[in-house]
């Protein structure tokens, strides 16, 4: 059933009270376990491939809705589809809060979205100005008299109010969204507010009033919002990049025809057009988390203590992304806000992230992560992992022969030249002078320090490690619980909370049921994706230890998986004739190379013994 309009903001907010409330079929769809599947599915129709990107765009504009809200760059060429992309995934957010801005200026930013209020907080709009008294409305002086003090007085602090008052910018649950760069004041204005180091910033700026009289103004900014920059095509404008998630749309042929199969199917039938139920269902999901976390001034917490274990720790960066990676974790958990778990503790609201939040932010940010960690949009690291890194040394002549060999359209040199030019930025290239003409540069890939260690990140993960890791860093987490007194937990039942029990909790964390084990934006984070999940869980439940039986555990030094082929293609364990994926080191220094199932097995076991 196909629905002609959608419900205004208006519609919706007369339908609240404190918070948005989800009812029949809305709520349903709320508490669907196929729920972020179906609004891929939704969120297809109009945006074709760029799976990482509108995912992204979408659950940065749910941060907006949190204490931390996310910062998101986009980075690539222009035609590439970042603007469409996003106006079309935010197109389910309550459009209040969504402002899509040009080449913002200080005073555009000041008197299209500032506010002026009193002291008091009050709007100045609407605080009427005394009017002056006429003699003639009085038939005894004495009572003019009267009113013109009163009068007076009225003035005196009509004046001291517009005197003490002050323009305020609120961005608390806003999404901006950056179109184009804006200018350096504008930017400046708001960094220290982009960039989470204060809440609330005041200025003071001269300003014209009427008859060209100068006054000066006094202008605050508060509350942290979510941000999405367009374009980036100013060198400040990195300051922020290390603060941010950096993405890059697709250009892939497939995706083009898509887009134009899509463009097509537009002009020739436009009556089916019409907005589906379920993005309805999803505007009001949407209205209903963002009234929800606002009036409770609730939070999200990840109840898995050593999720830290899962994420690089080689440069100094990853200190700041693991930050973003549970700044995402939290933004799909509050989309899952009807199926999880809340805890209050002293009149404080805290929805609780599950399994299979972590599996979907795994799933996403290793998309996106060399990205992030880069600041550099994947044209330019395509380019360096498939033609720069193939030879030890090139020269740019030589490097742009090879590139036009393999690519359409084809580029200039000076166009490969500028792409070399940020990876000897990044870190992974270097250049030096040719011995023998010095005219010429050579350059020369380089072994980022921790790439190889880092880029295991962005490999398959593994069900058989990743689920009872997850469920040791829960029970950790849940002892630390049962530690503090006043503590409550509690579900949503339709839209009322009622108290549950620990099984209960530790179930909707944990358990596979709450979940499809088939949603593509689980099965794409393990090797095989159509069976990965099923297969493994049988490996996890009914698995044997006959090959590690014989081994004592207490003798291993050190298992690591290998980044690169080894070239071994026996099992130094089960002796089977495998490849194989890890090194295991014992104390007497002895080591051999491990297939795929012993490296798990092992590595499970250790597991359970630590």
């Amino acid at each position: 059933m196909e629905k002609d309009t959608l419900p205004t903001k208006e519609e919706w907010l007369e339908k609240v009270s404190g918070t948005h409330v989800l009812k029949g079929e809305a709520l349903e769809f709320a508490k669907d376990k196929d729920l972020t599947q179906k609004i891929l599915e939704e969120l297809d129709k109009k945006i074709k491939f760029d799976q990482p990107v509108k995912l992204s765009v979408f659950f940065a504009g749910i941060s907006a809705f949190l204490k931390e809200p996310i910062n998101l760059f986009q980075k690539g060429a222009s035609g590439i589809g970042k603007s469409y992309n996003t106006v079309q995934t935010l197109k389910f957010f309550p459009q209040d809060n969504l402002w899509l801005l040009g080449g913002l200026s200080p005073k555009a930013l000041i008197h299209d979205y500032g506010v002026l209020l009193t002291g008091e907080g009050l709007k100045v709009e609407d605080i009427e100005k005394p009017e002056k008294p006429k003699k003639s409305d009085f038939a005894e002086t004495y009572e003019f008299e009267d009113q013109m003090r009163l009068y007076k007085q009225m003035i005196k602090g009509y004046r001291e109010a517009i005197r003490e008052s002050y323009t305020l910018i609120d961005l608390s649950q806003k999404i901006l969204v950056f179109l184009e760069t804006p200018e350096y004041g504008a930017f400046r204005m708001l960094y220290p507010i982009l960039s989470h180091d204060t809440e609330r910033i005041e200025y003071r700026f001269v300003d014209k009033m009427g008859k060209g009289q100068l006054r000066t103004m006094r202008v605050i900014i508060q509350g942290f919002p979510a941000t999405i920059f367009l374009t980036i095509d100013k060198k400040y404008m990195e300051e922020l990049a290390t603060r941010s998630f950096t993405i890059t749309p697709e250009k892939s042929t497939e995706k083009i025809e898509a887009a134009n199969k899509l463009t097509n199917s537009k002009v020739s039938y436009p009556w089916k057009n019409t907005e589906s139920e379920t993005a309805t269902y999803l505007h009001e999901l949407l209205l209903s988390i963002q009234t929800w976390f606002k009036v409770y001034n609730a939070e999200v917490i990840i109840p898995f203590d050593n999720l830290y274990e899962l994420f690089p720790k080689e440069i100094v960066r990853d200190m700041r992304d693991f930050q973003h990676f549970t700044q995402l974790l939290m933004t799909i958990t509050a989309l899952h806000l009807h199926q999880r778990p809340i805890i209050t503790l002293k009149q404080k609201y805290m929805v609780v992230s599950s399994v299979f939040d972590v599996l979907v932010a795994l799933n996403i940010y290793k998309q996106i992560f060399e990205t992030t960690r880069t600041g550099t949009e994947q044209e330019i690291l395509d380019f360096y992992h498939t033609i720069v890194k193939q030879k030890s040394a090139w020269y740019l002549k030589d490097l742009t022969a090879e590139y036009n060999l393999a690519n359409t359209p084809k580029r200039s040199s000076e166009t490969l030249r500028l792409k070399l030019e940020r990876l000897i930025e990044i870190g992974y290239v270097d250049v030096e002078k040719d011995e023998n003409d010095k005219r010429l540069n050579v350059y020369k890939p380089l072994m980022k320090h921790g790439e190889e260690k880092a880029k295991t990140f962005q490999d398959s993960f593994s069900w058989l490690i990743l689920k009872p890791k997850l469920e040791k860093g829960f029970e950790n987490w849940l002892n630390n619980i049962h530690k503090i007194s006043d503590v409550q937990i509690n579900k949503k039942n339709s839209n009322v909370l009622v108290c549950i029990g620990i099984e209960e909790l530790r179930d909707m964390i944990l358990n596979e049921k709450f979940f499809s084990i088939h949603n593509p934006l689980i099965c794409g984070l393990f090797s095989t994706p159509k069976q990965s999940l099923e297969t493994e869980n049988k490996q996890l439940n009914n698995q044997t230890t006959e090959t590690c039986q014989v081994l004592d555990i207490s003798k291993i030094k050190s298992l690591l998986r290998l980044t690169t082929d080894c070239g071994v293609n026996e099992c130094s364990l089960c002796k089977q004739k495998k490849v194989s994926v890890g090194q295991i080191d014992y104390f007497d220094g002895s080591w051999g190379f491990v297939c795929e199932d012993c490296h798990y097995k092992l590595e499970k076991m250790m597991i359970e013994k630590e």
